[in-house]
């Protein structure tokens, strides 16, 4: 008797297993999953806008119609979470998972990454630029593999710019109207002013308005979105299209422990929304540029165009910027004379003609 009951037992177990298995097996869990979105910019940056208006919801859509999970978006902005020159270090923490900001704050961690900076009056076009800038990526691993091998998160989207300019208290129009003017620029854009008598201001977007406003400097080097979001026109109304071209050097960051914790659907669905995320902003970026001047007009700034003679000046003076930045980061270990002649090819490519045949060893 005690056996029979031993193997009815037995076949119950077994029974029990084949259909715990059975039930399980082809039906994914479902499971929900959270992410903190930051960047110590506000909203009315251009690539924050579309954190709110695409980047968060298209994330959440995608998880909810191709897999069996929900995904939610606690979003970040304005520092309250990262400060603009903290976001790399955030996200390498875990402070937030998903990270927005810019590679002109990192230059002593990733100088490589301010290639397109090297190599002024560039492709005009954010569409082209960012091209560039995949071209030099896909060719480039190290661009790539140091973000996870050293700061513990993966590149996901890259942010172009609309193009760099000048907002002036007063008209700049000829080289020798910059000697000796104090003017604001954010990091590698500084060494745009080497050689034109400027004087140089470091500062970022989080004070550059203050600055402009008590005098730190009279003009500041940047572009027509955020000159337009912050108001620059209200106390430098003269907009100046100097042609130094439009820069990739902004980025979307994944912390790896969070990248890697999400079943594999997810994460194609982050690489691919990634990249869909910097094409959207590269062709907002092509068919807003001219309407943001005219509405900077229309609130009272002045645009002005500089001479191709004087773009061409501008960009004689600066002709030995890339081989200097290649001579000091290839001593460092870095491929720079290799990222430099690739983006200056790849521009080419795309169809851009350079004021100054830069030269490269």
């Amino acid at each position: 008797m005690l056996f029979k009951k031993t193997i009815i037992s037995s076949i119950i177990a077994a029974a029990l297993a084949i259909v715990a298995f059975t039930g399980t097996s082809g039906v994914a869990q479902a499971d929900s999953f959270n992410v903190k979105l930051a960047t110590g910019h506000p909203p009315g940056f251009h690539y924050v806008k579309f954190f709110k208006e695409y980047f968060a919801p298209e994330l959440k859509r995608r998880v909810a119609a191709r897999t069996n999970h929900t995904m939610s978006v606690t979003e970040l902005y304005s520092a309250s979470a990262v400060k603009v020159t903290e976001t790399l270090e955030g996200v390498q923490r875990g402070v937030v998972d998903i990270g927005g900001g810019c590679y002109c704050f990192e230059a002593a961690k990733l100088p490589l990454h301010a290639f397109q900076v090297w190599t002024p009056f560039g492709p005009f076009s954010p569409i082209k630029s960012l091209s560039v800038a995949r071209d030099v990526y896909s060719t480039t691993p190290e661009l790539i593999d140091i973000f996870e091998k050293k700061f513990n998160q993966k590149l996901i989207g890259l942010i172009v710019l609309d193009p760099y300019e000048i907002i002036s208290r007063k008209p700049l129009l000829k080289l020798t109207d910059l000697k000796g003017y104090k003017i604001g620029a954010a990091g590698a854009n500084l060494a745009w002013l080497e050689g034109t008598g400027a004087v140089p201001v470091q500062t970022n977007g989080a004070i550059a308005y203050t600055s402009l406003q008590t005098g730190v400097f009279d003009a500041v080097i940047g572009f027509a979105s955020f000159f337009e979001a912050a108001k620059f026109y209200e106390l430098a109304p003269h907009y100046m299209k100097i042609g130094v071209g439009s820069v990739t050097w902004l980025f979307v960051h994944i912390n790896l422990d969070t990248y890697n914790k999400f079943p594999p659907e997810i994460r194609k669905i982050i690489d691919e929304l990634g990249r869909d995320y910097e094409q959207v902003i590269a062709m907002d970026k092509e068919e807003a540029y001219l309407p943001t001047l005219q509405r900077i007009a229309d609130k009272g700034g002045t645009i002005h165009d500089l001479s191709d003679e004087t773009k061409a000046k501008w960009a004689e003076s600066l002709k030995g910027l890339p081989a200097k930045k290649a001579k000091e980061f290839n001593a460092k270990g870095y491929p720079a004379s290799a990222v430099l002649k690739r983006s200056i090819a790849s521009a080419e490519k795309h169809g851009h003609v350079w004021p100054i045949k830069y030269k490269v060893d």
